[in-house]
């Protein structure tokens, strides 16, 4: 091999050096994000995505975009076109980066509010295609490789099924709800036979997805507490006298309303309980009854006279006392989602009362 005199290779001083060009063979659009791809020897893909996520900021993408369509030659260039380095193309290039700056400058407002607004669009739609894509290689095995017609027709798909499995989520949930206690397990047992029938017959790979999401629905209506048995729709219930007062109300789905305040209720302890699987559960008191309650609530939300205790698996009480010659109401409440709300005549006085203020008490009626 030659060598000059001051080291090196003559072979290393012969070699082309690299040049970034727009892509004839790897191209969507104009071939940007394919030679990028190819000068910094990464996958293009990486530079479509940020192209579009720029896209979606003030329109920045876009016209970063456009600007290496004029900036970055094509690698088809022919032999005699202005090379980078020529002072004709020095000067071209320069004249449009400054264009395209001031343009930027007086452009930002508007392209900051469209961006705004194709971000609230592209953006949930990116998302759903990236999903569904996902979501057909876990069922199929086809990766997110191929063209952008590949990746678009694997993504639809992917979206079919995630509606497929939507549907599957609901009747599972409902069944679960309306059910006996043993479907959660068969739903359970379903998605593990799923599972490890997947791992040795490969067709049975498609049962995986609709059999975990059949068991998670169902799991998670155990998990809450919902129960659907008590039919469906708003129920509102206005006692005259304790003889009309049951000790049970249940609901399945819905609003479920008890109203107490023109109820002729004796004195001592009065049990009552509410059971409601989805929905609003509403207990009204008059102003001279005390309440002591025990609910629990698999996600939502207690308010008890004003006090608001959220969440998920909440387990409030707040067993107060009272003299023997006022009524006390024992609620045991049980909701699965949703809120149960407790006041008495001062409702609009309960829902402005500031938790923090301790100089209102929550029920005027108990002596502790």
């Amino acid at each position: 091999m030659a060598s000059r005199p001051g080291g090196g290779s003559l072979e290393g001083m012969n070699e082309t050096p690299k040049k970034l060009t727009r892509s004839r063979a790897d191209r969507v659009v104009g071939g940007v994000c394919g030679g990028m791809g190819r000068y910094f020897n990464v996958d293009p893909l990486f530079f479509r995505i940020g192209a579009v996520a720029l896209a979606f900021v003030g329109g920045a993408g876009l016209l970063l975009y456009l600007a290496a369509l004029v900036l970055v030659p094509s690698e088809d260039q022919p032999a005699g076109a202005p090379g980078v380095g020529e002072p004709g193309a020095q000067r071209n290039r320069a004249l449009v980066i400054i264009a395209i700056v001031v343009g930027l400058a007086v452009a930002f407002p508007f392209l900051l509010g469209g961006g705004l607004l194709l971000a609230g669009i592209g953006i949930p739609l990116a998302i759903l295609v990236g999903a569904g894509v996902l979501v057909w290689w876990l069922v199929s095995g086809e990766g997110p490789s191929g063209d952008a017609g590949d990746i678009a027709r694997r993504a639809a798909l992917g979206v079919g099924v995630l509606i497929v499995c939507c549907f599957i989520a609901l009747i599972g949930a409902f069944a679960a709800a309306a059910g006996p206690g043993w479907l959660v397990a068969a739903f359970v047992l379903l998605a593990g036979v799923a599972i490890v029938g997947a791992a040795f017959v490969q067709p049975l790979r498609w049962l995986v997805l609709p059999a975990v999401t059949l068991a998670l629905s169902g799991g998670f209506v155990a998990a809450v507490g919902i129960d659907v048995h008590g039919g469906i729709g708003n129920r509102d219930y206005r006692p005259a006298s304790s003889v009309d007062l049951r000790d049970h109300y249940e609901l399945g789905i819905g609003q479920l309303v008890l109203d107490l305040r023109d109820t002729d209720l004796p004195k001592g302890d009065v049990p009552v309980k509410l059971d409601i699987g989805v929905g609003d559960a509403e207990l009204i008191v008059p102003n001279d009854v005390c309440v002591a309650t025990d609910a629990e609530v698999g996600m939502g939300n207690v308010r008890f006279f004003g006090h608001d205790h959220g969440g998920v698996d909440v387990d409030y009480e707040d067993l107060s006392d009272a003299a023997p010659t006022t009524t006390r109401l024992l609620l045991k409440a049980n909701v699965g989602i949703g809120q149960l709300r407790v006041y008495d005549s001062r409702g609009e006085f309960y829902d402005d009362f500031d938790p923090l203020d301790e100089s209102h008490p929550k029920q005027a009626a108990c002596s502790a």
